[in-house]
């Protein structure tokens, strides 16, 4: 039995090229991922998310809500512009988002609306009027049209 070797094309040349390419391209992924995180961290935490997160806490308090995290981790969450929040509230993408997660958790058959506490969507409300007043009002009307129930203890 006698073995081939490989055709010469198939044969690897050099390889030292195709390896310095290849730690350039990861040396500069590993910088760009490096200063976009830092960006993003130095803009989403400045004195006016500090603020808002500040007012946002006080609403919470004066609503009667356990506020529900620190100032500075509402801050990192929220930015200044309410984050994912506000993108779409009253879209329907939001209708059909916030109709989703007021059901009683079944996967297929068995998933059916429930009656969910008026303070729940409150607190997105008390979000919304924070960071993008003008699209409360749009949320508020969506939500008017509810059905609430007393679900929470205190």
């Amino acid at each position: 039995m006698t073995t081939t070797s490989a055709p010469a094309h198939a044969r690897r040349s050099g390889g030292g090229f195709d390896r310095w390419v290849y730690w350039v391209i990861g040396a500069v992924l590993v910088v760009l991922v490096i200063v976009g995180l830092v960006t993003w961290n130095s803009a989403t935490n400045n004195q006016e998310a500090q603020q808002k997160a500040a007012q946002l806490s006080q609403s919470f308090a004066k609503a009667g809500f356990a506020v529900p995290a620190t100032t500075d981790d509402i801050a990192r969450w929220l930015g200044t512009d309410g984050g994912a929040v506000c993108a779409n509230p009253g879209t329907a993408l939001g209708k059909a988002t916030l109709l989703d997660f007021m059901t009683n958790g079944a996967d297929f058959v068995g998933r059916r609306p429930v009656l969910v506490d008026r303070r729940i969507l409150q607190g997105e409300l008390l979000i919304l009027q924070t960071y993008c007043p003008d699209t409360a009002a749009k949320y508020q009307d969506l939500i008017s049209k509810f059905k609430f129930a007393n679900t929470i203890k205190n």
